[in-house]
């Protein structure tokens, strides 16, 4: 067939009204009592002559482009890799498209993306925001485009949000220590200490030893450096002041470092140095000694997000804090954290 195939085509195909096509097409079937066996000569049909809806009139009618924005730090980090493949399948399932972007955890960079996607006329944003105050964002949300924020919160009276229990985590990975003995951890953050995901991984884990008045020391490392920074923190440990006997790093990037390091030095893990950290990696269960890590609930921090927006988005109501929502943490302790035998 020449030119642009139309609904008027699937329906002359078809042998049925352009409107039934249109309802069929737009998942509204059900609702108006369409049979199955119609539907499925709808779709034949939309396969047999390569049918392919025209999006900028569709938007000019509706209002609606159909797509969403992702805005995480990192996308080669693979947390957010496996965050953004996550939703962007929770998208796709319902018809919308995903542009995702990476901040590198710089603020303006982040409001630069941000701005890109709403001149796009995105319909609504998912982000993973490194800023330390929710008034940019607030007036985003107010001004009409729906922003829900995910992995990370700006606090409980803002903007939604559905994160990993991470304050929660840390208090388990430090309770797991004090019970295999372990008594003067290093805690190893990062110089964007102040989101919300690195900040209380790190209360919670230093709480638990503060309540046992054991001492514990707590570091950064730059979010470009965590290698040379790692590198430059560990060297000459056993001759500084403050001899950690465990570490704790508060993500795979960094406990990635800190295996390289610990390996070309050949310090026997757990017996020289335990270690544990946030964010599990497949190779963490694989590798010897294997790595006790806290592994976050991906699938349902996306499902819960993508929910609370989807229904921003399409009934085009006003978006009301949910506050946040913290989805309960896995710990998964292998040998790089067991002095004592199970």
């Amino acid at each position: 067939m020449a030119g642009r195939v139309t609904l008027d085509d699937i329906a002359q195909r078809v042998g049925v009204s352009k409107t039934l096509v249109s309802l069929v097409l737009n998942g509204k079937a059900e609702r108006y009592g369409i049979s199955k066996q119609t539907c499925d000569r709808v779709f034949d049909a939309v396969h047999e002559l390569n049918y392919r809806p025209n999006q900028t009139a569709r938007s000019l009618r509706t209002g609606k482009t159909r797509t969403i924005g992702l805005v995480v730090s990192d996308i080669s980090n693979a947390f957010y890799a496996n965050l953004a493949r996550e939703f962007e399948d929770l998208a796709t399932a319902q018809g919308y498209s995903v542009f995702i972007c990476s901040t590198d955890e710089d603020v303006e960079k982040e409001k630069s993306l941000i701005t890109m996607l709403r001149n796009r006329q995105v319909d609504g944003l998912a982000v993973s925001s490194s800023q330390d105050k929710p008034d940019w964002l607030n007036a985003i949300n107010d001004g009409g485009t729906p922003l829900v924020l995910i992995d990370r919160h700006l606090g409980n009276n803002t903007l939604s949000a559905v994160v990993g229990a991470n304050r929660e985590g840390g208090r388990m990975l430090a309770r797991h220590l004090v019970e295999q003995g372990f008594q003067n951890p290093m805690v190893i953050g990062l110089s964007t200490n102040h989101i919300s995901s690195v900040a209380e991984r790190i209360e919670g884990f230093v709480e638990v030893f503060k309540n046992e008045n054991l001492e514990y020391a707590v570091h950064e490392v730059g979010f470009h450096s965590v290698q040379s920074d790692v590198v430059n923190l560990l060297n000459g440990i056993e001759s500084k002041r403050f001899k950690p006997d465990c570490l704790f790093a508060v993500n795979n990037n960094i406990a990635t470092a800190v295996l390289q390091y610990l390996s070309a030095k050949n310090v026997k893990v757990p017996n020289e140095l335990g270690l544990v950290c946030f964010d599990d990696m497949p190779y963490f269960s694989i590798i010897k000694p294997s790595v006790t890590a806290v592994e976050q609930p991906i699938a349902q921090i996306c499902s819960r997000a993508f929910g609370i927006l989807q229904e921003l988005m399409e009934t085009g109501s006003k978006s009301k804090s949910t506050g946040v929502v913290e989805i309960p943490v896995k710990v998964k302790i292998r040998e790089s954290s067991m002095l004592k035998s199970n």
